[in-house]
C-alpha cells in the first residue's frame, strides 16, 4: 500500500515537472513570437508585408508566400499573393474603365514595360520598382455598328467616313450617338476635328442626297 502511494507521489511529481517544463517552453515561444511581431510592426510572421519597391532598391528578391505592397500611380496597395494580372492591378487601384488605360511596370535599370490586362506579373521575381497608369493611345469607335480603331487623337467626320469605306464622303454625313441615347448631327461640320475619346464613341452614317424611288 505504501509502495502504491509512493508510485502515485512519484508519477505526480513527474507530471508536475513536465507541466512546468511545457509552461516554460510555451512562455519562451510566446515571447519569441512577440519579438518577431514587434519587428514586423505588429504583423504576425505569416502576414509580413513586403515592400516590393524597397526590396528592389536594396537589390533583394522578395520572398514567396507573403503580402506585397506595390505602388500603382501615386498610391500604394497590398496584394496577398505574388502573381497578379494587369487587370487585378488596375482594379485594385480603382482604374475605370479598364480599356481606356494602359499599365506599365518600371523595372530597375530598365525602361517601362507595357502590361496587358491578361498578362501575369510575378511580384516576387525581383527588379520591380513600381507601376504607372497612362491614358490609352489607341481609340475604338463604331460606324454603323462596325468597329473601327485609330491612334489619332482627332478625326474629322469626313475622315471617319472615309476610314469606314463610305465614299465619296460628300454623299454622306455622320450622326453621333451620345451616352444618353440622344443624337447629334454632324451634317454641317464635315471637316471639323472631333476629339477621340474612350470608351468607344458610336456613329451612324446618313445619306446627304435624296433617294430615288422607282
Amino acid at each position: 500500500m505504501l509502495v502504491y502511494v509512493g508510485k502515485i507521489v512519484f508519477f505526480t511529481a513527474i507530471c508536475k515537472k513536465n507541466i512546468l517544463a511545457n509552461m516554460y517552453r510555451y512562455k519562451q515561444n510566446y515571447f519569441k513570437m512577440e519579438k518577431e511581431t514587434e519587428k514586423l510592426g505588429g504583423q504576425e510572421p505569416h502576414d509580413e508585408i513586403i515592400d516590393v519597391e524597397a526590396f528592389t532598391k536594396e537589390g533583394k528578391r522578395p520572398p514567396v508566400g507573403k503580402k506585397y505592397k506595390v505602388k500603382i500611380g501615386e498610391h500604394y496597395f497590398i496584394f496577398d499573393h505574388h502573381v497578379v494580372t494587369g487587370r487585378e492591378l488596375l482594379e485594385k487601384a480603382s482604374i475605370r474603365p479598364l480599356e481606356c488605360f494602359w499599365l506599365y511596370q518600371k523595372l530597375k535599370d530598365c525602361d517601362f514595360e507595357k502590361i496587358d490586362l491578361t498578362e501575369k506579373v510575378d511580384l516576387a521575381k525581383g527588379g520591380i520598382e513600381h507601376f504607372v497608369v497612362k491614358p490609352t493611345e489607341v481609340f475604338n469607335y463604331f460606324v454603323d455598328s462596325e468597329p473601327e480603331t485609330t491612334d489619332q487623337k482627332e478625326l474629322s467626320p469626313n475622315q471617319i467616313l472615309e476610314a469606314a469605306g463610305l465614299t465619296p464622303v460628300s454623299d454622306y454625313y455622320l450622326v453621333r450617338i451620345n451616352s444618353d441615347g440622344s443624337q447629334t448631327s454632324l451634317k454641317d461640320s464635315p471637316t471639323t476635328p472631333l476629339k477621340m475619346v474612350c470608351p468607344a464613341v458610336k456613329f451612324i452614317s446618313a445619306f446627304r442626297g435624296e433617294t430615288n424611288v422607282s
